[in-house]
């Protein structure tokens, strides 16, 4: 397992049933550059249906958009890759989870030069987050709470 900064996210979004008060998404896509902007577009639909401030908002769809990202250039390069996205609310309380999967293979981090930042992004704007790789892929999960000024859902 690769951690990131902060603490681990050991909670994703609820199963649909336990909580329908706010709509959770589920997207599963090939990896590829139109599952990015597919999933650029559908993070930043969702964000602003479930009424997050504008700044979470933004860091969320900001670092999906780097998980989705590292898939498609890193984990899926030379194969045939699917990328899934989950987004919610979190199982064990309050607050927005959301998970990136992809099966591809884990690439380890080298010299980014002028880019390679998405771990790191990831790890500075969710409140909690987690990279687990395993032979099956990897799965990239993050954690919000409810922003105080934000209308709970």
């Amino acid at each position: 397992m690769i951690g990131t900064v902060g603490p681990d996210c050991v909670c994703w979004p609820a199963p649909d049933r336990e909580r329908d008060h706010i709509d959770q998404i589920r997207e599963r896509l090939p990896a590829g550059p139109a599952a990015i902007r597919q999933l650029r577009r559908l993070m930043r639909s969702w964000v602003a249906a479930v009424a997050l401030d504008d700044e979470l908002a933004e860091s969320i769809v900001l670092i999906v958009d780097e998980a989705v990202t590292n898939a498609v250039e890193h984990a899926c390069p030379d194969r045939t890759c699917q990328i899934e996205l989950v987004a919610g609310p979190r199982g064990c309380g309050d607050g927005v989870a959301v998970v990136v999967v992809d099966d591809g293979v884990w690439q380890e981090p080298t010299d980014p030069g002028y880019r390679g930042r998405g771990v790191t992004l990831i790890g500075q704007l969710a409140q909690r987050s987690t990279i687990e790789t395993t032979e099956h892929g990897t799965v990239v999960r993050m954690c919000w709470p409810w922003p105080s000024d934000s209308p709970v859902p």
